[in-house]
């Protein structure tokens, strides 16, 4: 069955100020009631509610924050398991869990598309005791707690891979954490930086809830693009993200032998299985002969 393009049936209605200020006041103190906010914002749609509330979380550091010690615990806990010494954070944000990562690790590499989460970030360096080092024009900014060094990359996750691979930097772990999805970089990320481990948190789930069939297609890079993947249950789900992720590093390179194969070690919830998203752990190795990773795969 074609897909229609997606098209507002509505005039879009510009957000005042003073509308923000209400909207943020409420999500500072609240969960997210569509009943309320819809009667709160009349003449708004609630899809546009929601794409202002999501926006907002994400600029003011709000999106998570319900279970943002859950994943400092996991983050914290697959340090100590993994031990390792150069993480990549690709997606920092205001930096909560690049911050875990120096419990253990020496050096983190973090990176953000968001300028306003330089100072977010600045904050959380503070609180952690780490100092901002003057580095001048560098493009990575440098934050110091006696041995420890945190690098911060104002820019996109793929520009600050790509510089760490030219510089021949060496990373053992790469923290992919998105309210989105990393299923499309995931491939050329592990090329570049030939990570020993892999955590990723799967943003997907928001699509599955809000039957996001458009979104879902393109994602699922190992399903056919015209095949609806509805009806689907959380279960259902997480199969095939595993599989997804795992097929990502399958086909990363021409040849198996220079391909990734991930192998599932540790997953946690955040949030429940129908409100959160799911964060998981996976060991990067070299995968055995192609047949048997797609008899492995065929199972799942």
């Amino acid at each position: 069955m074609a897909l229609e393009r997606r098209k507002a049936n509505t005039i879009p209605l510009s957000w005042s100020p003073e509308d923000e200020r209400l909207l943020l006041k409420y999500l500072k103190k609240e969960s997210f009631d569509a009943q309320f906010l819809m009667e709160l914002f009349p003449g708004r749609t609630l899809p546009g509610i929601r794409s202002k509330v999501r926006k907002l979380r994400i600029k003011h550091d709000l999106f998570g924050e319900s279970y943002r010690d859950q994943k400092e615990d996991f983050t914290t806990q697959i340090a100590r398991k993994v031990k390792p010494k150069h993480v990549f954070d690709a997606y920092a944000g205001a930096g909560h869990q690049t911050f875990k990562w120096t419990t253990v690790a020496d050096v983190v590499y973090a990176s953000d598309i968001m300028k306003s989460k330089l100072k977010q970030f600045e904050k959380t360096a503070r609180e952690n005791k780490f100092e901002k080092v003057n580095t001048g024009d560098c493009l990575w900014k440098l934050f110091t707690n006696g041995d420890k060094k945190v690098f911060f990359f104002m820019g996109d996750a793929l520009d600050a891979a790509a510089d760490l691979k030219v510089n021949k930097l060496r990373i053992d772990l790469v923290d992919l954490d998105t309210c989105g999805s990393t299923l499309p970089i995931l491939p050329t990320l592990l090329v570049l930086l030939k990570p020993r481990h892999i955590v990723i948190t799967h943003g997907e789930f928001h699509s599955m809830r809000f039957k996001r069939e458009d979104v879902l297609r393109r994602l699922f890079l190992h399903r056919d693009i015209s095949k609806n993947p509805f009806p689907m249950d959380v279960e259902t789900m997480s199969n095939e993200l595993d599989k997804a992720v795992k097929i990502a590093g399958l086909r990363a390179h021409n040849e198996t032998t220079d391909s990734f194969w991930l192998d599932l070690k540790e997953e946690k919830w955040l949030g429940g299985k129908f409100h959160g998203m799911l964060r998981r752990y996976y060991k990067v190795s070299k995968p055995s002969a192609t047949a048997d990773c797609i008899n492995e795969l065929s199972k799942i």
